[in-house]
């Protein structure tokens, strides 16, 4: 009888070796199998199947707002978070630290970091509430009611620019909608 083991395990050694050899040089994605060593990255990035993704078309409108946002106020480094807090004092004279962190819904020491923010730049400032001296209410100071007038204008600028390319009507309609969404 003739023994063929030792040459079939020669050979699947061989052809193990040489699949081992063929993953270290190509790549296996959702589009097929790429040769690392012929590689060159896309020029153009086929994107447009994202485009019936709400959360993708939310998100990059997010970063093109943020970002625009930032342009309009970068000097006085306020933020979306900070211009939302600080137009929160103004309309809320008294309001606590913990009420921002609802209001923006992020935890207690984010809301801390931002009105510390705003206190540090003499925008804000607090006092103390006489039955609980860990807590202080918030209220613009005199230099932040007149910043956040400048800002409101400024970010009133910033948003018709942004929705530029949309009718009245549909800039309406899409306050609507994102209130609707919101809600629920």
């Amino acid at each position: 009888m003739n023994d063929n083991r030792p040459a079939v395990r020669k050979g699947l050694r061989a052809a193990v070796a040489a699949t081992a050899a063929m993953r270290k040089r190509t790549m296996v994605g959702h589009g097929g199998v790429i040769d690392q060593h012929a590689y060159s990255a896309p020029s153009n990035l086929d994107v447009d199947h994202m485009a019936s993704y709400f959360g993708y078309l939310v998100r990059r409108l997010d970063n093109k707002i943020y970002a625009s946002f930032l342009s309009t106020l970068a000097e006085d480094e306020i933020t979306p978070a900070r211009f939302t807090a600080l137009s929160i004092i103004g309309a809320n004279p008294g309001v606590r630290q913990v009420d921002i962190a609802r209001a923006l819904d992020i935890a207690r020491p984010a809301a801390l970091k931002i009105v510390n923010h705003l206190v540090d730049m003499g925008l804000v400032e607090t006092y103390p509430i006489p039955s609980d001296k860990r807590i202080g209410a918030l209220a613009l100071s005199a230099r932040g009611q007149a910043r956040l007038v400048a800002y409101e204008a400024a970010v009133r600028e910033h948003e018709t620019r942004i929705c530029r390319p949309l009718p009245e009507s549909e800039r309406e309609q899409l306050i609507r909608l994102l209130r609707k969404l919101l809600a629920d």
